[in-house]
């Protein structure tokens, strides 16, 4: 199974949007990363906590949806 942060970092590349508009997204479902400690957390340099990539996915599928609409 592919890590969600690269498919997170995989649709970052095909939209036309922000690291900071998904850690808007991911914060507003319960991230508790800073922006800064986002930036690693998606580029697996800082390890990942489980309401981290609970959080960070349930973000991705609002992007994925808003791509699809």
């Amino acid at each position: 199974m592919e890590d969600l942060r690269h498919t997170a970092r995989a649709l970052l590349q095909r939209k036309d949007l922000g690291l900071i508009d998904l850690w808007v997204l991911y914060w507003n479902h319960g991230g508790h990363c800073h922006p800064f400690d986002f930036d690693a957390f998606i580029h697996e340099i800082m390890p990942a906590k489980w309401f981290d990539m609970e959080a960070l996915q349930v973000a991705v599928e609002q992007l994925s949806l808003e791509a699809v609409a």
